[in-house]
């Protein structure tokens, strides 16, 4: 297998930035899975930094460190077991910025997959966030993987959290398609609650089960459309009265993907992903799948006609 390719991304392959961590390792088990069942390269980047520790006792060439991303590289494919046949994949070296760096290797690219990043905030100063800094960036979807997970672990649900309509056309195409490559059952998760100290107030006038109603009623006419182009998906609403976070969390633990949508501003750039998606980042117990904003995938049976028309098959 070479450790240098060209990055000419080609639509439907996965890439996974792997780093030797047992959470990167995950990344790419989760990865070999994406590959299998929707096709494509999956290809492994390792980034080596453009910076190193110089000084004049001890200085680090270049080379030194492309020689231990190579070896990175080469202990993420030994770690697999038994050699992978069934998958072309190939390993990839670059030197730069790892979250520029693997933003652009994936620009193309059917998903990114990382391991989650749940370093200590001190232990991120100076290097950054990897998983939340690639999902509040890349122009592909970005999966980012626990090193708790284990592949067959959930319990054959993806989940999607939806706030309101706003980019409910790029999440809900990327969690009906996910539940249907996988045969999952697809929750489309709600949650609603007020600050502590109008929640009570609020509960009060109008009761949980009344405003869980009105919510699956109004979902209910937003999935419609999908819901008829994906009449093989088993479709669940779930209201919750519980804090956004907290209730995608828990759902997590039975989950085997969880589905966000990142946000269309923001500054700095991990603002991008809101609140909720960074603490459900950095504490669910599944993979999580950050969608961009403008990330649509097309309904199922529609074709291409001359100058540009669709029309369904």
């Amino acid at each position: 297998m070479p450790d240098t390719i060209t990055l000419e991304a080609r639509s439907g392959d996965v890439v996974v930035g792997v780093d030797g961590s047992p959470a990167s390792l995950n990344a790419v088990r989760y990865a070999l899975e994406e590959v299998r069942r929707g096709g494509g390269v999956l290809r492994l980047v390792h980034v080596v930094p453009d910076y190193g520790v110089m000084t004049a006792l001890y200085p680090l060439p270049p080379e030194d460190l492309a020689e231990a991303g190579r070896e990175v590289l080469r202990g993420v494919v030994e770690d697999l077991g038994a050699p992978v046949t069934d998958v072309t994949m190939e390993t990839v070296l670059r030197r730069g910025s790892r979250v520029a760096t693997l933003s652009s290797a994936a620009r193309a690219a059917r998903a990114l997959v990382v391991g989650t990043d749940r370093r200590p905030v001190a232990a991120r100063v100076l290097t950054g966030n990897t998983s939340n800094g690639v999902a509040a960036t890349c122009v592909a979807p970005v999966v980012s993987v626990p090193e708790t997970w284990r592949p067959g672990t959930g319990a054959g649900a993806v989940v999607v959290g939806v706030k309101s309509p706003v980019h409910a056309t790029e999440l809900l195409g990327e969690a009906f398609a996910l539940a249907q490559s996988r045969g999952s059952r697809l929750v489309v998760l709600h949650s609603w609650r007020m600050p502590s100290g109008y929640d009570d107030i609020i509960t009060d006038r109008v009761a949980p089960q009344e405003w869980a109603d009105r919510a699956r009623v109004e979902l209910s006419g937003l999935l419609e459309e999908w819901a008829s182009s994906y009449p093989e998906v088993d479709l669940e609403i779930r209201p919750v009265h519980d804090q956004a976070a907290h209730a995608l969390i828990e759902a997590s633990r039975e989950a085997d993907e969880i589905v966000l949508v990142r946000r269309a501003h923001g500054i700095p750039a991990a603002a991008h992903l809101g609140s909720t998606a960074r603490a459900v980042l950095r504490d669910a117990h599944c993979p999580v799948r950050v969608v961009p904003p403008g990330h649509v995938v097309a309904l199922p049976g529609l074709v291409l006609e001359e100058a540009g028309q669709l029309k369904k098959e």
